[in-house]
């Protein structure tokens, strides 16, 4: 990436370059950064110049110091290249601030090129990401990330956002139930005779009514 002629220190320019890279996923979590001779020679600038970015990038904690003295450091994060939410809004927050810097603007003077207020911008490279896709889009071009910060801001989304949970299988067609057995109703006849008495019966199983 072409960090431009800022007016940002160089060692800040040079610090936005690994950031960018990491951003685009060219350096991965645990993999070494370029060493101070390297980033000297992908830069233009000056060896100590180089090597004073890696000290910034380890104070912030883009990077982590090497397993030796003598080993370069590494790409902060999970050792398995993963993205854990925390990780990936911290990435997210820190490129766009050296994004800004090696621009020479103030948070301020970003807000007002994107079409935000200052606090969200504030927001944005302090953590807390709740932007929109759209805001991210506008630093991106306006910083000239060339697609960077957006590809970030992907990233640490399909991070934050757990994947959807399977819906239940489908039990198929409800077995039919069977019909209710109500008791049989016990149904007594009254009859009244001639002589004016009453009685009552039961009818048989045939029908036939019969004294109880």
């Amino acid at each position: 990436m072409n960090v431009g002629a800022g007016t940002a220190p160089r060692y800040q320019q040079a610090a936005a370059i690994v950031r960018a890279r990491i951003a685009a996923g060219d350096l991965t979590s645990g993999q070494p950064a370029p060493s101070g001779a390297a980033l000297a020679r992908a830069t233009g600038f000056a060896a100590l110049t180089c090597r004073k970015a890696l000290r910034t990038l380890i104070k912030d904690g883009t990077l982590v110091p090497g397993p030796s003295p003598n080993a370069r450091p590494r790409v902060a994060g999970a050792g398995n290249g993963g993205h854990a939410p925390a990780d990936a809004a911290r990435d997210l927050s820190a490129a766009l601030a050296a994004l800004r810097h090696a621009a020479g603007l103030t948070q301020k003077e970003l807000a007002d090129l994107i079409g935000c207020s200052v606090t969200t911008v504030g927001h944005a490279e302090t953590g807390r990401t709740w932007q929109s896709r759209r805001l991210w889009e506008h630093a991106d071009k306006t910083l000239n990330a060339g697609g960077e910060l957006l590809g970030l801001h992907d990233r640490y989304h399909a991070a934050a956002v757990p994947p959807e949970t399977d819906a239940p299988a489908d039990p198929g067609p409800a077995a039919p139930r069977a019909p209710a057995v109500r008791p049989p109703t016990l149904v007594r006849i009254l009859l009244v005779w001639s002589d004016g008495s009453t009685t009552f019966a039961l009818p048989d199983a045939a029908g036939d009514v019969r004294n109880p």
